[in-house]
């Protein structure tokens, strides 16, 4: 008998037996003493003596909207530190992870290969996804933790960054160092990630009490590479008044921003300051070094690796979801001038 078909008869999850039938802790005398009666009643007490657990399968899903191949290179680039971090408590905790690159025109068919294959659990690394590819997740039956995103109508178990302590923590900064003329480098209709920042910058202007000039928010609509570029490039050509420092929602949005403002004639940072997100790697070697926010992304993996392990293992908590965030941390470089104080 397997201990799927135990579990049904006795109206149990699988796990609950499997933890009983392997003498793990975590179950109630009551339900343990139910499942050892059966098996002694059915006459399967060979079902007793398991002593090496099958090592569970886990896929992680890593989802870029337009990526080929490169872009993928450097997505990966990106987020490796998040993938490093999923890799090395996957082979901590014993189990055998996959690893699957997809984008817009292979997802549907991954969601098919995934149904003809035997998973335990599905990581999703999900900033650029949409809601109805998640939803499509969702509905495979198997055990989903999502990195990155999350939607404030749908409870699901995420891991995501504390987005508005990471802004908070950026205008703060920018405040102490003497600045009220604050700019905000905004990119719209792209990742929560950025929405997250959005409020997270109108909160802390309010909360710090730093006038916000509309005047000084540029509105970016294209998700990166040399169309990005330009687009910033000309929206600081259009700009009649500069502020002191721009916020941007991340480095390579920062790093655009100091190319241009330089092209411009405008120094960086005795004439603009500026302060980006993400701590890429690239951030450190400009020229002058960026100011910015890190994101403690080996972290982030190793959250969803252990919060995936407990939703495979939960018994009760069926219709209950969980968000973890993971804090910022401001890491100061040459890009943010000190102003003289009034």
């Amino acid at each position: 008998m397997k201990v799927k078909e135990l579990a049904e008869i006795l109206d149990l999850s699988p796990a609950t037996v499997s933890l009983v039938l392997n003498n793990r802790p975590g179950i109630s005398e009551a339900t343990r003493k139910k499942v050892k009666d059966a098996v002694i009643e059915l006459g399967c007490e060979d079902m007793m003596n398991i002593k090496e657990k099958k090592k569970k399968t886990l896929l992680f899903v890593v989802y870029r909207k337009n990526a080929t191949d490169d872009k993928f290179q450097r997505f990966s680039q990106l987020f490796s530190e998040i993938i490093e971090g999923v890799e090395s408590q996957a082979k901590l905790k014993n189990f055998q992870l996959m690893l699957s690159y997809v984008n817009d025109l292979s997802l549907q068919e991954e969601i098919v290969r995934i149904q003809n294959i035997n998973l335990d659990g599905i990581l999703l690394l999900a900033t650029e996804m949409r809601d109805s590819q998640l939803n499509a997740f969702f509905e495979l039956g198997i055990p989903v933790v999502v990195l990155d995103k999350y939607m404030w109508e749908k409870p699901y178990d995420c891991v995501t960054i504390n987005n508005e302590l990471g802004v908070y923590e950026a205008i703060s900064y920018l405040k102490e160092m003497g600045h009220k003329d604050i700019g905000y480098l905004h990119v719209v209709h792209n990742a929560n990630n950025f929405l997250d920042r959005y409020f997270g910058f109108l909160t802390a202007v309010q909360k710090l009490e730093i006038p916000f000039q509309k005047k000084f928010l540029v509105e970016l609509n294209t998700s990166g590479g040399e169309v990005l570029q330009m687009e910033t490039f000309q929206a600081f050509q259009k700009m009649k008044e500069m502020p002191t420092a721009f916020f941007a929602d991340n480095d390579i949005l920062a790093i655009y921003a100091m190319q241009s403002l330089q092209r411009l004639g405008y120094r960086i940072p005795e004439d603009i300051s500026i302060i980006g997100f993400d701590n890429m790697a690239l951030s450190e070697i400009l020229e002058p070094a960026l100011t910015t926010i890190q994101v403690q992304k080996r972290k982030m993996g190793i959250a969803a690796l252990n919060l995936l392990i407990s939703k495979m293992e939960e018994e009760e908590n069926e219709g209950e979801s969980v968000k973890i965030e993971v804090s910022t941390s401001l890491i100061v470089r040459e890009s943010v001038r000190q102003l003289k104080q009034e």
